[in-house]
């Protein structure tokens, strides 16, 4: 069968959306289904390429920048793109059209495509970035005028997919639907399993490694919380005594090696920038235990979602300090999977402390009882339920 499939982020470079799309679009092609990618706001140029799994990736690079671009681009995606998507279909005949949300403009032309040719049509919400509720007057009114309509398309898809069982409810609350399913984002335990059998630990136990893995492109990671922390527990254990490693890169990266410098603790923090699957494993592998932040109270986008990166540390047996006002999904997820410690504040002295006793306690968690838990959430077997889903509506 052919299958449309729009997107925001396609690897590479490797996002967190972007690789739940990757792996699923390889199951699809191992079951022997033809699947073409067509990627709307790629971080790359544009183009065709065939991808890792011999899929067809169409690329429509974006244009410009900022908050202009963004529209700019917004625009172009569900209006001007219809011709060519419309075409492209004509000849290929697609049985079914899949959007990947975020972006929202991949739903909308994902939309108007699959009522178009008449087929069935699939969303896989990574996320509700539409309830993101906080931000200035401009951006307030722009999201308005991004998501409006969005919560009429939810209803009409054939198959939702939510990634956790609190946004499943936000999204039967929101558009009144009754078809959705939940497949969580996952982890590559192989990839894992392989590199943590053959690797060499560190060594050198005379500090503790903290790491944090993230794109540095979203104030809403708290990074800037986290480093802050991190100068909090370095007075607690002493200089040398602990280090932090930042996995990433985007344009945030700068500010926040100032910030550390400015603290008087630039040494210690080391920016490894992006580094490819394999190399991160290893760094994550090698760390001692990861940070995490959530911000602000009754954000609904925030509360019900689960950070992926939480998969990546649980399969390096990473025990956890998240942070962030509590409800949250990921203090539900760290809590019941007895991954570390969540704490109810922003607050970098109280995080700082957090930090410093997990460091010198790092002896009550279970690496390998971390690891298990990973196992529970395999990528490659998330696949193969999305697969199965999709099946069932060709």
């Amino acid at each position: 069968m052919n299958i449309i499939y729009i997107v925001g982020f396609y690897p590479p470079p490797e996002t967190a959306n972007g690789i739940r799309n990757y792996y699923f679009v390889g199951e699809l092609r191992r079951r022997g289904h033809n699947v073409t990618v067509i990627q709307v706001t790629p971080r790359v140029g544009g183009g065709i390429r065939i991808g890792d799994h011999g899929e067809l990736v169409i690329n429509y690079p974006t244009i410009g920048s900022g908050s202009l671009g963004r529209i700019l681009t917004f625009l172009r995606n569900i209006y001007m793109l219809r011709p060519a998507v419309s075409s492209y279909a004509e000849k290929v005949k697609p049985s079914l059209v899949i959007s990947a949300h975020p972006p929202v403009d991949a739903v909308y032309l994902g939309h108007w495509l699959s009522r178009s040719l008449g087929v069935p049509f699939v969303i896989d919400v990574h996320d509700l970035i539409e309830l993101h509720v906080s931000g200035g007057l401009f951006r307030r009114f722009s999201r308005s005028i991004y998501y409006r309509g969005l919560g009429d398309i939810y209803a009409e898809a054939d198959l939702l997919i939510a990634v956790t069982e609190a946004q499943k409810i936000a999204l039967e609350k929101i558009a009144g639907a009754k078809n959705i399913e939940v497949i969580h984002n996952g982890v590559d335990v192989e990839l894992y399993d392989k590199i943590y059998g053959a690797i060499t630990h560190r060594k050198d136990k005379s500090y503790v490694e903290a790491v944090f893995l993230g794109d540095l492109s979203w104030r809403y990671h708290m990074v800037d919380k986290i480093i802050m922390g991190f100068g909090e527990a370095r007075k607690i254990l002493g200089s040398g005594r602990i280090r932090l490693k930042i996995i990433g890169e985007g344009p945030l990266k700068e500010s926040l090696m100032k910030l550390a410098k400015s603290k008087g603790f630039g040494n210690d923090v080391i920016f490894t920038g992006y580094l490819e699957r394999e190399s991160m494993v290893k760094e994550l592998i090698l760390s001692d235990l990861a940070l995490l932040g959530r911000p602000r109270q009754k954000d609904p986008w925030n509360i019900t979602s689960t950070r992926t990166v939480i998969y990546e540390y649980a399969a390096a047996g990473l025990p956890i300090l998240a942070f962030g006002p509590s409800p949250s999904h990921i203090e539900y997820f760290i809590k019941s999977n007895n991954l570390g410690v969540y704490l109810d504040t922003n607050d970098p002295k109280e995080i700082g402390e957090g930090i410093a006793s997990m460091a010198q306690n790092l002896g009550m968690f279970d690496r390998e009882k971390i690891r298990s838990v990973a196992r529970k959430f395999d990528k490659k077997e998330l696949s193969k339920i999305f697969a199965n889903y999709v099946e069932k509506l060709l």
